[in-house]
């Protein structure tokens, strides 16, 4: 991984939002999370931000392990999504070994699942509402403290595939220190058709409202990203804002006779949306295999975006974050997060509009 330069460390820290009497939950959940649980000397960026953020996406059951040496140079492994928490401890343990190369340090297990080894824990975030739950290791502020809930929908790998135990990427944990809950829309892969998982979708966010919730921000990976446009299309009073990385309806871009019927499908995609609300962010990635031209996606939407009023951003970044898995990696979120972070939160007149290939700055 190519490490970002310290300032970046500064501006995980600023994008968290400072409250004058956190709760109690609150506080301990910082103090888990913190880049001081790391120890001394401040680790690198990498380092805080691989369990600072992409290691709080995990599901259960996680772990992490770590290790560093005099110097304090830094090796790690995490893991999510194990049978148990032996078998995620093990799994966690035997990466960091792997990637100890020729550091001169022992990985120990740091935390396993929300709590620090022989620290702090909090519990994970159980149940949650409608078809929805709850991302277990993401901070649940609740509907009157949070700035609002994001609805994260995962990919689709055909019916023998199932992601229901993969985790958020890390810019998803960026926007929950900023003060949205996360809610999960998991599905069977056997019953998670387009047109079978988009109506529980749908239908599932008007009990958002009613928990209490003022903003719904809608989000998602490849299907899911594509299945939250078209949700927001159906319901766009409720929906604030959508981010789709990498959306993907079409299978493979090297199937035959793939590629009118991606392009045309996409355009309408975007066409279906109305002119003054939802906010949109849409996010392409070259070496995308099931992108059929990255290059024409991200004209359609940049055209689609001077047409709307409300602010439509399309992230296209360079050769440093490529596939269809790009938006899940850790330096996607370091470069690019701050522009999804405008995108939803900024006044309008502030936020990112357009085509962008560039960083965001500040990372």
């Amino acid at each position: 991984m190519r490490l970002i330069a310290l300032p970046a460390l500064l501006l995980l820290a600023l994008l968290r939002p400072a409250l004058a009497q956190p709760t109690p939950a609150e506080a301990a959940y910082r103090e888990i999370f913190s880049v001081t649980a790391l120890g001394t000397p401040a680790p690198s960026v990498a380092a805080a931000a691989s369990f600072g953020l992409a290691y709080r996406g995990m599901m259960p059951h996680a772990a992490f392990a770590l290790a560093r040496d005099a110097g304090g140079r830094s090796a790690w492994g995490y893991v999510g999504g194990a049978p148990s928490p032996e078998a995620a401890a093990s799994a966690a343990l035997a990466r960091c070994t792997r990637s100890l190369g020729g550091l001169q340090a022992e990985c120990r297990l740091l935390a396993r699942d929300a709590g620090l080894v022989g620290g702090p824990a909090v519990p994970l975030a159980e149940g949650g509402i409608g078809p929805f739950r709850w991302a277990p290791m993401l901070l649940r502020r609740g509907p009157q403290q949070a700035r609002g809930v994001l609805v994260w929908s995962h990919g689709y790998g055909g019916p023998e595939r199932d992601h229901r135990h993969g985790a958020t990427p890390p810019f998803v944990s960026l926007l929950n220190d900023n003060g949205w809950d996360v809610l999960r829309f998991d599905r069977h892969p056997g019953d998670d058709s387009l047109y079978a998982s988009l109506p529980r979708l749908t239908a599932g966010l008007p009990a958002l409202r009613e928990a209490g919730y003022r903003r719904i921000l809608l989000g998602g990976q490849s299907r899911g990203g594509w299945q939250s446009i078209m949700a927001a299309s159906e319901r766009p009073e409720l929906v604030e804002a959508v981010i789709a990385t990498a959306p993907a309806a079409h299978g493979e871009a090297s199937r035959p006779n793939n590629l009118g019927a991606a392009l045309d499908d996409f355009r309408r995609l975007l066409a279906g949306l109305p002119e003054a609300r939802p906010r949109l962010a849409v996010v392409l990635f070259d070496g995308d295999d099931y992108d059929p031209d990255p290059e024409r996606r991200a004209a359609l939407a940049e055209a689609r975006a001077k047409e709307r009023v409300a602010p439509s951003l399309v992230l296209w970044p360079g050769n440093d974050v490529r596939g269809h898995a790009g938006g899940a990696e850790l330096r996607f979120t370091l470069a690019y997060a701050g522009c999804l972070l405008g995108l939803v939160q900024a006044p309008e007149a502030a936020a990112p509009r357009g085509l962008r290939r560039a960083p965001c700055g500040g990372g």
